[in-house]
């Protein structure tokens, strides 16, 4: 199915990546919890993202791949986001020609500029997603993608 992979690369979240980002000489140090929220057309890579937490600002998802996205925040930076799905679930209505789906899984960020340099971290996300028109021609309808986890602040060792 398209879609799947149209999500798959929308999603913002992942794990599986050791290190992302910080400093050799750097100890990462749990600075308080940050969140991620996108809401964007189910037929769009990436969108307008919304963080929050230790760090508030607004900003656009630039897919990179199915696994990789960065989130760009303009002049006040950007990070590098890895996300892997663990669990998913749609549901296809002949009669209506719609469907509806699910997502969770895991991600992790780091390589910040800006703002973001010297944090990093890690949480879970869910993805939801519903259209309609999905017989024929384009479907129409959102995918909502929310995510948090803890973010850490690195500080050199020397």
């Amino acid at each position: 199915m398209a879609i799947r992979h149209i999500v798959v690369a929308a999603v913002l979240a992942a794990g599986g990546v050791a290190s992302v980002g910080a400093g050799v000489s750097a100890a990462p140090i749990k600075v308080g919890t940050e969140s991620f929220s996108l809401t964007s057309d189910i037929n769009a890579q990436g969108g307008p993202v919304t963080a929050s937490g230790v760090i508030n600002d607004t900003g656009q998802d630039i897919v990179v791949s199915d696994t990789e996205d960065t989130f760009d925040f303009g002049a006040n930076g950007q990070i590098t986001v890895f996300h892997s799905p663990m669990r998913s679930r749609d549901h296809f209505n002949e009669k209506k020609c719609s469907f509806s789906l699910t997502e969770k899984g895991t991600y992790v960020f780091g390589n910040g500029t800006g703002e973001w340099t010297d944090y990093n971290g890690s949480g879970k996300y869910t993805v939801k997603g519903h259209a309609v028109n999905a017989c024929n021609g384009t479907p129409v309808g959102t995918l909502t993608i929310n995510a948090s986890g803890p973010i850490n602040h690195t500080t050199d060792d020397n």
